[in-house]
């Protein structure tokens, strides 16, 4: 994770030759594929053992028996108190992944979530199989809405290898309250520590977005309240980082670079394998949109006044 050493922000990170973290859980589970096959994978995986997915080992991804948090917000066949507003109409080229709270969450009885279900149409589900690691529905913790938690201890969700070209650039959304932010990621696609690394994240209490050993870092993270949180990679290699529909840094920035593979293999939402001491995302994650592709001003403005609109979260601008 990147780490200026002062409060200038972007530029190059430099972590030296730590380690990567090492955490519980296992392998997503094979229902989605690559981005570049929309049509996704039907279906349950065996997680097994992860490889180098410092997850570790798993067992089946589908965990146990558990209900589906529907998209009216309660379990399975029943209406909860959190809610839901008419879904709104994303731009569908280049949707890649798309997660929310109060739609498609699986979790057993005592409201630890194995499964939060891509509404894209791409499969790309988020899973989790370790129990210990899956974190917890809160179905009114975000102003009476859905929200997922997150301890910072270890619970993280998973997505199958993917998401390997980005040559019509990277755009990423997320609604999020980090309650710790010195170095963590909200949603982090890689191949390993600091290998085809692209971050939404956090370092040194700034907002961050980082592909490979370039970053933007800008704007004092926010820990008690929501934001909306918008990184826009633009194909002429220029990155823009937006907080609460506001653009805090724009810098030259490399397009994350297609992998020899063809594939990134460790995707999280909540884990990061960075060193220097970055750790397991805390906090709480209501939703979750990431983009194949560049998104124009009009197309982002209009997202983020959806997600405004869904959750409330624009506040006053960060101080740069």
């Amino acid at each position: 994770m990147a780490h200026t050493g002062s409060d200038d922000g972007g530029g190059s990170s430099d972590r030296g030759s730590a380690g990567a973290l090492s955490g519980t859980g296992g392998a997503a589970e094979g229902g989605g594929r690559g981005m570049d096959d929309s049509a996704g994978a039907a279906g349950d995986a065996d997680a097994g053992e992860a490889g180098s997915n410092p997850g570790g080992g798993g067992g089946s991804a589908n965990g146990g028996a558990g209900g589906l948090r529907s998209s009216l917000g309660g379990s399975s066949g029943s209406a909860g108190s959190g809610g839901k507003l008419n879904d709104p109409s994303l731009p569908a080229d280049g949707l890649l992944v798309w997660l929310r709270a109060d739609s498609g969450v699986h979790d057993n009885t005592d409201g630890l979530v194995q499964r939060w279900d891509d509404q894209s149409g791409n499969q790309l589900n988020a899973t989790q199989p370790t129990l210990k690691a899956r974190p917890v529905y809160l179905p009114t913790g975000f102003n009476g809405r859905p929200t997922l938690e997150f301890d910072g201890q270890g619970q993280f969700l998973a997505f199958a290898a993917g998401f390997g070209d980005f040559s019509k650039g990277f755009a990423g959304l997320i609604v999020a309250k980090p309650t710790k932010s010195y170095c963590a990621s909200m949603v982090e696609l890689s191949n390993g520590t600091e290998i085809d690394d692209i971050a939404l994240a956090m370092a040194e209490d700034k907002w961050t977005y980082e592909v490979e050993s370039a970053f933007l870092q800008t704007g004092e993270v926010e820990h008690s309240a929501f934001s909306l949180y918008a990184a826009n990679h633009l194909t002429s290699g220029t990155g823009e980082l937006r907080i609460n529909g506001s653009a805090l840094q724009t810098l030259p920035m490399p397009l994350p670079a297609l992998p020899a593979s063809g594939v990134r293999a460790n995707n999280f939402v909540g884990h990061t394998l960075y060193a220097s001491n970055c750790e397991y995302f805390k906090g709480q994650i209501s939703e979750i949109i990431l983009y194949s592709r560049a998104l124009d001003s009009l197309e982002l403005i209009a997202i983020e006044k959806y997600l405004d609109k869904r959750w409330s979260v624009i506040t006053p601008v960060p101080t740069p």
